[in-house]
């Protein structure tokens, strides 16, 4: 999985900004809504409001992966926020949130869903990524960080596996 196949430089900010969840979360669907044509924004950010209602998404150490499945395509969509402050938004651990990945995918493959859901988890577990992602200056800065962490992950994998 290269979340570059789902994460659209478009749809990556280092400045997210937002008083509470439902400003957050409308910022980034609307990210999500002006680069893809058949997703609507509105739509999207009802989705992730409800989600987060049921339970936030914020899993410590920074990190928020707020998701949710809609009516679309095949393919899964991913949006990137960053705060270098950290915003609130009722992290486990009760620390701002400084990287807000959404995650979009259509609601008939929910297992695809899970996968994804389980690759962007397992990379932000990762400390030096965390921080150099949050130390970017540019999105293309981002797009490669995002890449070179994927690589050192599958090189990872490729060493346990026999």
């Amino acid at each position: 999985m290269k979340t570059r196949d789902i994460l659209d430089p478009r749809r990556v900010t280092l400045k997210l900004k937002g008083k509470d969840k439902r400003e957050i979360l409308e910022q980034l669907a609307g990210m999500v809504g002006e680069t893809h044509s058949a997703i609507d924004h509105e739509r999207v950010a009802k989705v992730l409001v409800e989600r987060e209602q049921a339970s936030s998404t914020a899993i410590a150490d920074g990190i928020a992966i707020p998701h949710g499945k809609v009516a679309m395509s095949e393919e899964v969509v991913a949006c990137l926020g960053l705060s270098g402050d950290g915003l609130d938004f009722d992290s486990v651990d009760n620390h701002p949130t400084h990287i807000f990945f959404v995650l979009i995918s259509p609601e008939a493959h929910p297992s695809l869903h899970l996968r994804w859901l389980a690759h962007l988890a397992h990379l932000l577990t990762e400390e030096q990524f965390r921080r150099e992602l949050l130390a970017c200056t540019d999105v293309d800065e981002v797009m490669t960080t995002i890449s070179e962490a994927e690589a050192r992950s599958r090189e990872a994998e490729s060493a346990i596996s026999p």
